[in-house]
């Protein structure tokens, strides 16, 4: 089983991004990776992926939908032929 879930991505550490907060005192700073405006899947620390085949096979994700949040943890699944 392919196991996966959402953790930082380009995103700066919290307390780096509360640091510039402070000293910048503008909109923006938090979480700006999820600011960029666009429409795409980012999936970090996946397991077992050692398992799979080099190709021939598609992925799944069903993310956890959480009202008022731009990301989540998703259960990501290989589907094999």
């Amino acid at each position: 089983m392919i196991k996966g879930f959402v953790s930082w991505g380009w995103d700066v550490p919290l307390n780096i991004q509360a640091q510039e907060a402070l000293e910048k005192n503008e909109s923006g700073i938090f979480w700006a990776a999820h600011q960029v405006g666009l429409q795409y899947s980012h999936m970090e620390r996946l397991v077992n992926l050692a398992a799979l085949p080099p190709s021939g096979f598609k992925i799944a994700c069903f993310p956890l939908k959480i009202k008022g949040a731009s990301a989540g943890p998703a259960r990501v699944v290989a589907i094999l032929p």
